[in-house]
């Protein structure tokens, strides 16, 4: 009775060791961030044992492709969709020759509301939030400076954007 999740596990291994390395490669070619592949094949392999019911030799190179390109693909969204738009505004709005005096006001606006809810946020994550936001550092930058894991300044940064997010969305729906 144990001898069916022992091989498994054998088996298992055995695929990690012969196809880890091409999975972080295919993934680090893929992705905005490549210091973050490791992190991502290693997400691979766990949800290819959590669906380790489907998986067989004829079918696990097909299914870690699969698997890896699915995850990729959710982390450009996840990325993409994380950009703050508020960052687009603070970098090309202000520019003064282009701009209305009704855009003036509602930059000034966004400003404020935006600065509101920075103010709200727990002190590591608005410290986070901002060496982001307003010296552009990255995550392994920001992990450094802080003496965090990537991982955690990542979780941090995500929770805060979140929040700003859906504040604005929030104060602008009521508006509109």
């Amino acid at each position: 009775m144990n001898k069916q999740p022992s091989t498994f596990d054998e088996f298992f291994s055995e695929c990690y060791l012969k196809y880890q390395g091409f999975i972080k490669n295919y993934i680090a070619i893929r992705i905005c961030h490549p210091y973050e592949a490791e992190d991502l094949a290693q997400d691979v392999f766990v949800r290819l044992w959590e669906h380790r019911a489907f998986v067989n030799k004829d079918t696990v190179w097909s299914l870690l492709i699969t698997i890896a390109r699915n995850m990729v693909t959710d982390k450009i969204r996840r990325y993409y969709r994380q950009e703050d738009f508020v960052s687009y505004i603070y970098n090309n709005v202000e520019d003064k020759t282009r701009n209305t005096t009704e855009e003036a006001v509602q930059y000034g606006e966004l400003k404020r509301l935006h600065n509101k809810v920075v103010g709200t946020l727990p002190s590591k994550r608005r410290r986070i939030y901002e060496l982001s936001f307003h010296h552009e550092l990255s995550c392994p930058a920001i992990a450094d400076k802080l003496s965090l894991s990537p991982r955690t300044v990542e979780c941090q940064l995500l929770l805060a954007r979140k929040t700003v997010r859906t504040y604005l969305k929030d104060e602008f729906s009521k508006v509109g």
